[in-house]
């Protein structure tokens, strides 16, 4: 992104004209940053037998979906509708992972193609998969007590979290797999999302692979995802190529001596920072001092900071300047201190939060009502986190490539609202 004249461009296309083609709210999506994601990721694990697969959770889109297919990964589902969407965006069942998570009989049932692996959860799931009958792969998510996780709400290992199979009980789970006729082909862990230093997740790394030792079958082990992408000025980049080479040295013999594939399932680090969401300010007052703006969106739209108290960074993409952008922040620069809120009738509909949640100012370049507020980084857990709360539609999605914005979802109309009522 850069300033022209006042004026943000997301890859050469200005965010005013933007709002004027396809209105606001808009959620857009930059596809030279997903391309340059997806190469860092390929470059940095290049050195192991390696496949990446995408965890569609982060952004479901279509567009987005074939844009990462087309770059050789495979897709990481958690649901039946993920299957769903990953066939109809032309993902092979062979290149689809199903995580479960406290799954039905009917999502089991559901699943509709024997070459689609199951990486169950938890040893009830196993016992379910069995009982089914499905012909499907096996795969176990363990439980390798290491844990971390920008949020609570996000570390998915350690004590007192609803995933995997604790490392006491994973053999068992795998004898009552093979005592069943079949194999368990590949082992998984996940730790949370959004973390930003190595140590946990090589530690989680060498556990599996202590584990996978004791697995005659395995095609794969997946080390997971959850790397981090840079949200606040001064925020460092995730170091993904030291990340690879030190799977690289810990796991690439045994690899390579086993005959094994190592997946990455990289989600937020892929799309998040190429999303944008635009909104159009439609309020300015004080209260207690401070200035409050509104606008016409809300966490309906964008959950992040209000379920996480996560921060996104703002600015004016209307009337703005470089030294407000996130990499180029330069505090002193900027001349107004602002609260921004959405349009949802919830107080805790506000997305400039501290850590704890509570609303606070932010220093941005002067802003008034009619001006274009860009929500960085919106890329990932935007949309695909969005609701119909308040009866509010969601909004268009746009993929800008090679200077040229397409839109890749229509907006909503009110008649949505009622769509499958009777």
């Amino acid at each position: 992104m850069q300033y022209i004249n006042g004026t943000l461009h997301i890859n050469g296309v200005a965010a005013t004209a933007i709002a004027e083609q396809f209105g606001t709210p808009v959620y857009i999506y930059d596809a030279a940053v997903i391309g340059r994601q997806i190469e860092r990721v390929q470059r940095a694990f290049g050195s192991l037998p390696f496949r990446p697969f995408y965890a569609m959770k982060a952004n479901s889109n279509d567009a987005i979906l074939r844009r990462i297919r087309a770059a050789g990964f495979g897709c990481d589902a958690v649901s039946p509708g993920e299957i769903f969407l990953a066939r109809h965006a032309g993902f092979a069942p062979s290149n689809i992972w199903f995580t479960c998570s406290n799954v039905s009989d009917e999502d089991l049932r559901s699943i509709g193609s024997s070459e689609i692996v199951i990486n169950v959860n938890s040893m009830s799931e196993v016992d379910r998969v069995i009982a089914l009958g499905l012909p499907n792969d096996v795969a176990l998510r363990m439980n390798p007590d290491v844990g971390a996780g920008h949020h609570t709400d996000v570390v998915t290992a350690g004590e007192g979290v609803k995933f995997g199979i604790d490392s006491a009980e994973i053999d068992q789970a795998r004898m009552v797999v093979e005592d069943s006729g079949r194999k368990v082909v590949g082992l998984h862990a996940h730790i949370g999302s959004g973390i930003d230093t190595l140590e946990p997740l090589l530690a989680s790394a060498r556990r599996l692979l202590q584990a996978a030792s004791r697995f005659p079958n395995l095609k794969w082990i997946n080390f997971g995802g959850g790397i981090s992408v840079p949200y606040s000025p001064g925020d460092r980049d995730f170091p993904i190529a030291e990340y690879g080479s030190s799977l690289a040295r810990i796991a690439g013999p045994f690899f390579r001596e086993r005959k094994l594939t190592a997946i990455l399932e990289p989600g937020r680090y892929v799309v998040a920072e190429s999303g944008v969401l635009l909104a159009r300010v439609t309020s300015k007052r004080i209260s207690s001092g401070r200035t409050w703006i509104g606008c016409d969106t809300g966490f309906n739209h964008l959950t992040r900071p209000s379920k996480y108290s996560a921060y996104h960074h703002i600015v004016n993409a209307s009337r703005g300047s470089a030294a407000s952008l996130r990499e180029t922040f330069n505090e002193p620069a900027m001349r107004e201190r602002l609260i921004v809120a959405g349009n949802i009738c919830e107080s805790g509909d506000v997305f400039t939060r501290d850590a704890s949640g509570t609303p606070m100012t932010r220093p941005m370049d002067p802003t008034n009502v009619g001006d274009l507020l860009a929500f960085c980084d919106a890329g990932a857990y935007g949309f695909s986190m969005a609701s119909h709360y308040n009866a509010r539609l969601l909004p268009p999605e746009v993929v800008i490539d090679d200077g040229e914005a397409k839109l890749v979802r229509e907006r909503q109309t009110l008649q949505d609202l009622l769509r499958g009522t009777i």
